[in-house]
């Protein structure tokens, strides 16, 4: 399904298009940032580059998604629209979910941690090491088998309601996770080899670096598979037989 996939998006020329636009944007960003002390017009141009370069998404996820369903094609207000909301229920679920992450942190990490934010230039104690990690990859697991629903659906209250269903299909589950998961080492090596100069500047850590940047580059291509899968693979109704 992921090669039939790929067949599609390389059918869509735009994408390409914005993938190469994001990219340049993405070199201006990096190389405005030293000059962003100087104020002024610099950093409006710096704000400037960044929502370009954030819109890059919006309009690669739209034209992703379009035509995904041939039978019925998204249009652009009703898109934004539906991004708009999904902004909302995004930063909702964010902050739902970091509620109930924190009663399971217990005084003694956040002990350690006010202790390290008082100098951040010591080695990261190993309690936070593991919270840096296991936290943000528990929560981009639960985001990544709901968002690709609700991208399905185009509305947030239906694609809650299609849920249950979704993620009791073992199928759409290793859909979900699988581009997850390879996003996520790469991420997770760097960060690990981060307390390390020598290792982040080796060929190795270079590497690395490059893996980070494309998978950065091509995030949403990797989370809008899953709803490629669920509406290339979903059980069409029977017709009424007279």
């Amino acid at each position: 399904m992921f090669k039939e996939y790929l067949r599609y998006l390389l059918g869509r020329g735009q994408v390409r298009i914005i993938l190469a636009i994001r990219s340049v944007l993405l070199i201006l960003v990096l190389a405005a940032v030293p000059s962003m002390q100087a104020g002024g017009a610099v950093a409006l141009l710096f704000v400037l580059l960044v929502l370009a370069f954030l819109g890059t998404y919006v309009a690669n996820g739209y034209v992703i998604r379009s035509k995904m369903d041939p039978k019925r094609p998204v249009e652009l207000p009703q898109y934004l629209v539906f991004f708009f909301l999904l902004v909302l229920f995004t930063l909702a679920l964010f902050l739902l979910l970091n509620f109930l992450i924190t009663p399971f942190i217990g005084p003694e990490t956040k002990a350690v941690f006010e202790k390290y934010a008082e100098d951040p230039t010591k080695p990261m104690p190993a309690e936070l090491t593991r919270l840096y990690l296991i936290t943000p990859f528990l929560m981009g697991l639960v985001f990544y088998l709901i968002i690709p629903v609700l991208f399905a659906k185009l509305n947030i209250v239906q694609g809650l309601k299609a849920l249950p269903s979704c993620i009791k299909r073992s199928d759409y589950v290793v859909a979900a996770w699988t581009p997850y998961v390879i996003m996520f080492v790469p991420t997770l090596i760097m960060f690990l080899i981060s307390g390390s100069e020598e290792a982040v500047t080796s060929f190795f850590g270079q590497i690395v670096i490059l893996f980070v940047l494309f998978f950065s580059l091509t995030s949403d291509i990797f989370l809008q598979y899953p709803t490629y899968y669920l509406i290339r693979t979903k059980e069409e109704p029977e017709e009424p037989t007279e």
